[in-house]
């Protein structure tokens, strides 16, 4: 794989139940998951590493570039979006807990350099290891049944449907 100064495009997001859902899922093993601090060791530790974070959010990417990538009607750019749309959800719900009070005054700065300078690269380095790679990229129906195990397991409703 070539180095690259820039990423590929990102295009327009669409919409989809399923995923709207999978952030759901996600959001209840992300509260079921989390270690709870007492209230008065907030100033001394924070409540969760940024390795949490980062593992948590490239997983979801995972299994979202895993889930969109057999949209045919989509391009890469819009499919790029949409994943990138639904792990900025993400995102916002997970880093409240990860980022110490004195860095919230760059929250914004620092969730555009995540999403636009790790993930969206993140994105099109694992789609390249899936098309020309060793790895074995689930199908959309052995995505759509993980996400259904998981929310069960989270008692979050899930409807997603698989795209027409």
């Amino acid at each position: 794989m070539e180095m690259r100064n820039n990423a590929n495009p990102v295009g327009e997001v669409k919409l989809d139940e399923a995923i709207d859902g999978y952030v759901k899922i996600m959001a209840a093993e992300w509260d079921a998951n989390k270690e709870v601090v007492s209230w008065w060791r907030i100033f001394t530790k924070v409540k969760v590493s940024f390795n949490h974070v980062t593992d948590f959010l490239l997983k979801a990417l995972d299994d979202l570039i895993a889930y969109v990538d057999e949209w045919v009607d989509s391009n890469g750019a819009d499919k790029k979006a949409t994943v990138l749309a639904a792990v900025s959800k993400l995102y916002d719900y997970v880093i409240k807990e990860a980022m110490p009070i004195w860095m919230k005054p760059f929250a914004g700065p620092i969730k555009s350099y995540v999403i636009e300078g790790i993930l969206s690269p993140s994105i099109d380095w694992i789609v390249d290891k899936y098309r020309n790679g060793d790895w074995r990229k689930p199908t959309q129906e052995e995505v759509v049944a993980q996400w259904e195990v998981k929310a069960q397991s989270f008692g979050v409703p899930f409807g997603g449907s698989l795209p027409k």
